[in-house]
């Protein structure tokens, strides 16, 4: 938001420098962006008078000037332009001056003339994108005067960011006030214009159904006015606050909400039909938008209609056909005061902003509903014809935000801020608007109605703060309550240590990728005001945020990516929610890359499970891999659920690959997913010395079916070999000649040992016994 120094001093005498303004505001909580000095953007540009004109004697397109700028010589200046004669007054650069476009004037020759300066354009002095000629000054320019100090252009402009709980201050008149208080000067406030009404111009009929979204609404008619451009001076001043000039009503409009902070709309009265409604939206009820756009309007949307419908979004923006133009005679006024939450709520939803909608949202001034009514009427009134008629007002401003108190103590206060509070601290509050008053240590304090953003203790400390001084408050650490030490959870550590890269992805995802992995059954949790359509519900599998991770990565030139992620799912329950705290991994890509020593190789299925069953096993747990080919999302034939002890825990596979494709990912991508509130309690490791005495290896060869699963052949081996066992794995395979069909030889090797004495020959024969016993028992698997 840019204002005008000029439009600041005509509320309060402000005699400080800009750059002194500035730093008032942003101690009182505004932040300055910057200030902007477009008089010293001009400064050594005078009012030159043209006393003579003479072609250049060796350029058919340039002339040779005589100009008076109040100097004892005149300046002999060469010029290209072509729309000057003798006799008139245009801006001149003289020699040392810099010019807004970055030229810095210099005498010189010009094809063998001298030219002591430079004729200007409105373009050269910053004032107009382009122009076709020299900037004609009127005839009562004095000569010698600073253009910039004739043509009114402003000291300083600051460019200011407004916080979102200070919709008073986005207005001149807010700052200002903050500006007086501040420095203990004198506000001049806006006092009620006088308007001159007629009978024979009939009030508007205004209906509010919707009045706890509107409490206020007021309407007044203005016949027979003549739209044209609104006056130099107010396209100027709306050009310096950063707004494109429209039309004279428009402009009358968008002056006095950047001056006082109440935003207003006009209606071609021409132009509606029958009673004018506050009311809701019906669902699907169409819209044609002032900026071009046709909506299809959501049930509970607030809307100014009529007989024919929708006229505006009520806050936002109005509509087209209604639109005030040059051909417009009579319209219809409209003020009122809009609830912030319904503005903002509809603003969003239509990603529609606009300079109404970014007030009304944030909280205006009740009281100047009306003030603002009588002020446009009366300057559209004076500026461009025409007759008022009678206000129709719907609702009582003065009950809005009324009567809201705050009580505390000072001293909370001053503990909270950590410096003592001067009674005159009081005062300052006091004309802001506030009514204070101290009771020993209680402080009684009755809220202004602009002041939408104060309800509590807090709040009133920051009010405090921002008049002593942010700067004046101590850094000092608040005492902190001794508590016991939170034990840091190792999980994604532990991972991470596994060669894996920790990263942290939204909790929203769309709808559509929620689907991928995660059937519809009902239990999503959507957003009501989602950011975007890709951010419209709370996720329920952390896959689709690797994805999407792996996907920058991936087009990014890295040639793999091993990915891990702790967070949380959610989705819908009997209590409401149910949050999940869970550990997903993604692999894709090179595992290892060219090297002298051996050739790249792709990511696969037992590099995640080798990291998985690495990361259980550092918490004393051991997972079993179980196949299932009905995981959403995953590829059949490699994918399995992970089941520690009895309880399933996790799930773990490949990628579809249509899915892969999806996120633009052409190789095998695997993923894994832990369950970490339902992983059982970490076993704690413990010492155990080297035996001493050696173990016993052997190795026993067996005909399995297919369809047997490692995972059961060797939780089999573990059950049948007893205590003495220490390790059993499978080390070889074999489905050669030999083989018959539909069965595989698998090698079983066991290790035995004991810490207390040397193992026998019967103690390793009868721990084979019972392994071959189990394993024809169980998979009807005879010894080969």
């Amino acid at each position: 938001m840019k204002i005008p120094f000029s439009w600041l001093k005509a509320y309060v005498p402000l005699t400080s420098t800009p750059e002194q303004i500035a730093a008032d505001l942003v101690r009182l909580g505004h932040e300055v962006e910057g200030v902007e000095l477009p008089r010293a953007g001009v400064k050594g540009v005078r009012v030159g008078l043209i006393l003579s004109k003479r072609p250049h004697p060796d350029a058919d397109k340039l002339s040779l000037l005589q100009l008076d700028i109040g100097e004892a010589e005149p300046l002999a200046i060469v010029c290209g332009a072509s729309n000057m004669g003798e006799g008139d007054k245009v801006p001149v650069a003289t020699i040392g001056t810099s010019l807004p476009n970055g030229l810095k004037i210099k005498k010189g020759k010009i094809r063998g003339e001298t030219s002591c300066g430079m004729c200007c354009s409105e373009t050269e002095l910053g004032l107009a994108e382009d122009a076709s000629g020299l900037l004609i000054l009127p005839a009562d320019a004095p000569v010698g005067m600073e253009v910039g100090e004739f043509l009114a252009l402003e000291e300083a402009v600051f460019d200011l960011s407004i916080t979102p709980n200070r919709g008073d201050c986005m207005n001149a008149r807010g700052l200002a006030r903050d500006l007086a208080a501040d420095a203990g000067l004198p506000f001049t406030d806006v006092v009620q214009a006088d308007v001159v009404t007629s009978a024979d111009v009939v009030a508007p009929v205004v209906a509010v159904a919707a009045g706890e979204d509107c409490p206020v609404y007021l309407a007044r008619r203005i016949d027979g006015v003549k739209v044209t451009d609104s006056p130099a001076w107010m396209q100027a001043a709306l050009l310096m606050a950063g707004m494109r000039p429209v039309n004279g009503i428009v402009d009358v409009l968008n002056y006095l909400m950047l001056t006082m902070g109440q935003p207003m709309h006009a209606f071609d009265a021409d132009c509606l039909a029958g009673d004018v409604s506050v009311r809701t939206a019906n669902d699907g009820e169409p819209f044609a938008a002032l900026d071009g756009r046709n909506l299809s309007l959501r049930a509970g949307d607030l809307v100014v209609s009529d007989a024919n419908g929708v006229l505006a979004l009520a806050g936002i923006m109005g509509s087209l056909p209604s639109g005030v133009t040059d051909q417009t005679v009579n319209i219809m006024l409209e003020s009122a005061f809009f609830r912030p939450a319904r503005i903002s709520e509809t603003r969003r939803s239509y990603a529609m902003v606009s300079e109404a909608s970014m007030r009304f949202e944030r909280g205006v001034d009740p009281l100047m509903v009306a003030v603002a009514m009588n002020q446009a009427t009366a300057m559209i009134c004076d500026l461009y014809g025409g007759v008022a008629g009678a206000v129709t007002a719907c609702g009582d401003a003065a009950a809005v935000n009324a009567g809201v108190e705050v009580h505390c103590r000072i001293s909370r206060i001053e503990s909270r801020l950590g410096i003592t509070i001067p009674p005159a601290t009081d005062e300052v509050l006091a004309r802001m608007g506030f009514g204070i008053s101290r009771q020993d240590d209680q402080l009684h304090v009755v809220v202004p109605p602009f002041r939408h953003d104060i309800s509590i203790p807090e709040d009133l400390s920051e009010e405090y703060a921002r008049v002593i001084g942010f700067d004046a408050i101590p850094a000092i650490l608040p005492p902190l309550a001794a508590t016991m030490p939170v034990q840091k959870s190792r999980f994604i550590h532990d991972a991470v240590a596994g060669g894996f890269l920790q990263v942290v992805s939204y909790a929203f995802i769309s709808a559509d990728e929620q689907r991928l992995f995660v059937a519809d059954d009902g239990m999503d949790i959507a957003l009501a005001n989602p950011i975007s359509d890709a951010m419209s519900v709370m996720r329920r599998s952390a896959w689709p945020g690797l994805l999407n991770v792996a996907r920058h990565n991936l087009n990014r030139q890295q040639p793999g990516v091993a990915l891990v992620e702790q967070g949380r799912t959610y989705a819908r329950s009997d209590r409401g929610h149910d949050e999940n705290s869970v550990l997903a991994w993604l692999v894709t890509g090179e595992m290892e890359q060219d090297e002298w020593y051996g050739t790249a190789r792709s990511a696969d299925f037992f590099d995640l499970k080798g990291a998985v069953e690495a990361w259980l096993s550092v918490r004393g747990l051991s997972g079993r891999f179980v196949a299932d080919d009905a995981i959403q999302g995953l590829q059949a034939g490699q994918s399995a659920k992970i089941l520690v002890g009895r309880s399933e825990v996790g799930r773990i596979g490949r990628v579809d690959a249509d899915i892969a494709a999806r996120f633009d990912i052409d190789a095998p991508v695997f993923v894994a997913e832990m369950a970490l509130d339902l992983l059982p309690a970490a076993k704690p490791a413990k010492f155990a010395p080297l035996p001493e005495f050696p173990g016993v290896e052997r190795d026993l060869v067996f005909l399995f079916e297919r369809g047997c699963s490692s995972d059961a052949i060797l939780d089999a081996v573990r059950s049948a070999a007893g205590k003495l066992l220490t390790e059993a794995r499978i080390f070889d395979l074999y489905d050669g000649k030999g083989v018959p069909d539909g069965k595989v030889s698998l090698g079983i090797r066991f290790v035995l040992q004991d810490g207390s004495r040397t193992l026998t020959q019967e103690d390793s024969d009868a721990a084979s016994t019972a392994i071959i016993a189990a394993m024809q028992k169980r998979f009807d698997a005879p010894l080969r």
